[in-house]
């Protein structure tokens, strides 16, 4: 009897992170983008057989390349919905799942590094838009998400914060106060170091009380070294600490979470309590006004414009340069 109540006050979600190779097989862009699209349906199908509820794969998953290129002719935008949607809405529907699918595309005629939710029907369920795209990405004509939404799925309600989005500790705080159970976070993440990004991401889990599911790119046996991208698709449990780590391998990791089990904490409070609730009772809004005040963000930008000028550089004018520039 026992045994059966317990049963019964879990809520279990099998999520699964998806590590892709870092580098598709092909020696022409088409054979590499085509080598892409089978890795992703297979490792689709390793997780659809796994029975899982939510499925995520890392930042630009539809690219043959991961890292940032100046071929500009190898940023092939998906439109969503699309050719690749709808096949990945198919082993969505054959297995029953959610999939979490990051890509380079157009949704609703903007061009961004966009998450497409696809729900176990096959269905576009939302798609969430990168809110913080960097410069380089800007440039190259991506636009900034405008929300920072919370989406429903019928597991789970979950959160997405997309590469550079989790640098800015805000986005995981809204997400908590719209009512978010699991922040996704796919990326790309390959040149400041792992404990920067491992901190990052176990710092948010902590912030907020919520689980945190990472996505990146892996390499075979043996061909990872310190500079490449860092792989490690892992899950994060509610008190920061690794549930799973995939480490360095291409694969798929697949781990059950308790949406019901949260982490009580005697957090400000008198006695303990859920942390997702205490720290969302005891924040301060009033005096946080400054984070939403445009004119630091102003200043700052303006410093960084300053900065670029050489000393003794007048507005306007010119300067040699060496080599070969970027516009």
């Amino acid at each position: 009897m026992a045994r059966k109540e317990e049963a019964a006050t879990k809520r279990i979600v099998r999520v699964s992170a998806v590590q892709l190779p870092a580098f598709p097989a092909g020696k022409t862009f088409r054979e590499r983008q085509r080598h892409n699209v089978q890795a992703i349906m297979r490792m689709l199908r390793i997780a659809g057989e796994r029975r899982s509820d939510i499925v995520l794969f890392g930042e630009y998953a539809n690219l043959s390349h991961r890292t940032w290129s100046d071929n500009r002719k190898e940023y092939v935008p998906d439109p969503v919905p699309g050719p690749l949607t709808h096949a990945i809405g198919r082993m969505a529907r054959r297995y029953r799942m959610n999939v979490a699918f990051p890509l380079f595309g157009t949704w609703r005629g903007e061009l961004s590094s966009h998450v497409v939710l696809i729900d176990r029907s096959g269905a576009i369920a939302g798609c969430y838009q990168k809110s913080h795209p960097t410069e380089p990405e800007q440039r190259a004509g991506i636009r900034p998400g405008r929300d920072i939404p919370v989406f429903a799925l019928d597991c789970a309600r979950v959160g997405i914060m997309t590469c550079m989005d989790i640098e800015y500790p805000e986005v995981a705080q809204v997400l908590m106060l719209r009512g978010a159970e699991i922040l996704l976070f796919p990326h790309v993440q390959g040149s400041w170091g792992e404990v920067d990004w491992e901190i990052r991401y176990r710092a948010r889990a902590v912030d907020t009380g919520l689980y945190c599911v990472a996505a990146c790119y892996g390499y075979a046996n043996g061909e990872w070294m310190p500079g490449k991208m860092i792989g490690r698709t892992s899950v994060i449990g509610r008190d920061g600490l690794v549930l799973a780590d995939i480490g360095r391998a291409i694969g798929v990791l697949t781990t059950d979470l308790d949406l019901a089990a949260g982490r009580v904490t005697q957090f400000f409070f008198d006695r303990a309590l859920p942390r997702t609730l205490a720290v969302t009772a005891s924040r301060r809004a009033e005096l946080y006004g400054d984070l939403t005040e445009p004119a630091y963000a102003a200043r700052a930008s303006r410093a960084i414009r300053e900065s670029a000028d050489p000393p003794g550089r007048k507005r306007g004018g010119t300067r040699k340069t060496s080599g070969r520039g970027r516009a």
